[in-house]
């Protein structure tokens, strides 16, 4: 897939608003005191990264299963995809269109209009940060995803 996007490595994070109990504020500020964490939010992060990795089993799980999807205009990634618009305009020559799964970050190039996008893309489903045109994004998410072929 052609990259049109590039990405600088501080834009790897998301910034998250979370409302904790007080209580919970000062054991994590204890904590850092004692230089368990550098900041909050480096235990913030430990923790997210512990809990998600107690469900690594169905990350596995999802993965196999897309790996054995036969469709060859499958887009599944767990982490970043980038979409560009030659990479669209290819499905069109050739008459085809994506499916698009994504655990992470999706990011179509500016360029990409809804149009191109209604005749290339058959299903869509983005579980994090989409990031592309507003119509464009608009218009993905009023697809469902389907799996069927």
């Amino acid at each position: 897939m052609n990259n049109e996007l590039t990405e600088k490595p501080d834009k790897n994070y998301e910034k998250i608003t979370v409302n904790l109990p007080v209580v919970d504020v000062g054991k994590i500020d204890y904590l850092t005191e004692q230089g368990h964490y550098n900041s909050r939010a480096e235990f913030i992060r430990v923790a997210v990264k512990n809990e998600i990795s107690t469900h690594k089993y169905e990350f596995e799980q999802i993965s196999r299963s897309f790996q054995n999807e036969r469709s060859t205009k499958m887009n599944f990634v767990l982490g970043s995809l980038n979409i560009s618009r030659t990479y669209l305009e290819k499905l069109s020559k050739e008459g085809d269109k994506a499916k698009i799964f994504v655990i992470g970050h999706l990011r179509i190039a500016r360029n990409v209009d809804v149009e191109l996008v209604e005749k290339t893309v058959e299903s869509f489903k983005v579980y994090g940060i989409k990031r592309g045109p507003p119509g464009v994004i608009k218009f993905l998410e009023s697809l469902k995803y389907s799996s069927e072929n």
